[in-house]
């Protein structure tokens, strides 16, 4: 047996109201129109619903039966309405992103304050990376919006790119290095031994690819810039890491940096996301977040 719900959500107000003409005026509605809809609810029932009286209806037990159940069909219909209404005013939802490791560490900590002054009932997951690592998570469709560093040998299927803003490695040093505080030509390079970032970093692949040609020795290979920056803060040799990754520490004198005269060590931050038709509130709420200030992310 089917029952259609927008009849039975009217006979939860014709049984509430006890009469059919109020039940219409609430309705704004015919009354005849409501005793039609309510003859056919009771033809699918197979059994009449109401029964009349000088004042309007009464419940046969058939409809007292049926009530609580069309009663629990209203119920639900509202709280679908309130969950709705709640969801476009971001009082409630989920925001999934991934990030790779800089931008997570770095720069989306701006955006995510911002987003959560604006929306603070936001629940959001943060799930971080190097590049490839986000780039699976979009495929695999474990994060709705994407943050990576570098340029993109292509994008995921169903996905656009927004650049948020550009980043520029430097070449990380001790203290005191004698090219620290410098800006170096490529020959000056020669010998140096780096330590890189792993393998899959947008770090990495960027510095690797102005840095063809040029011989370079590998001391280490790390995983993350913490793991980096501790190195060639004990002397294991130099980096090549954003300028938001070792901001502080050259502040605080723990690290030298030098500007090295070599094009290509300038990377965008690049947002991806599903076309603007498909976005979730939350993450167009993220979207404009990111944009903030002055093209920070």
């Amino acid at each position: 047996m089917r029952l259609d719900p927008e009849s039975l959500l009217t006979f939860t107000v014709v049984a509430q109201q006890g009469s059919l003409s109020r039940a219409a005026r609430q309705l704004h509605r015919t009354q005849p129109a409501i005793s039609n809809q309510m003859a056919k609810l009771a033809e699918r029932v197979g059994e009449p619903l109401f029964t009349r009286h000088p004042h309007g209806v009464r419940l046969t037990a058939a409809g007292e039966i049926l009530l609580p159940h069309a009663l629990a069909l209203k119920r639900a219909l509202e709280g679908a309405v309130e969950a709705l209404q709640a969801l476009e005013g971001l009082k409630t939802g989920r925001l999934r992103l991934a990030a790779s490791t800089t931008i997570a560490h770095y720069c989306v900590p701006k955006a995510l304050a911002r987003l959560r002054r604006a929306h603070p009932s936001l629940g959001i997951e943060l799930r971080v990376g190097n590049s490839q690592e986000v780039l699976g998570l979009l495929e695999a469709g474990e994060a709705e919006i994407g943050l990576v560093e570098g340029h993109l040998p292509q994008l995921p299927a169903g996905f656009e790119a927004e650049v948020l803003a550009r980043d520029r490695l430097f070449l990380v040093t001790p203290p005191g290095h004698p090219l620290a505080g410098r800006r170096v030509g490529p020959r000056e390079l020669a010998g140096l031994e780096v330590v890189w970032r792993e393998e899959g970093s947008g770090t990495r692949q960027v510095a690797e690819a102005a840095l063809r040609g040029l011989e370079l020795k590998t001391a280490l290979e790390l995983p993350g810039s913490e793991a980096v920056k501790q190195a060639v803060r004990l002397g294991l040799g130099v980096a090549f890491l954003s300028g938001y990754v070792v901001e502080a520490e050259v502040q605080a004198g723990l690290l030298g940096v030098a500007e090295v005269d070599l094009p290509g060590l300038e990377r965008p931050f690049t947002l991806l996301r599903p076309p603007e038709a498909l976005l979730s509130r939350a993450a167009r709420a993220f979207v404009e977040a990111s944009k903030g200030e002055g093209k920070e992310v």
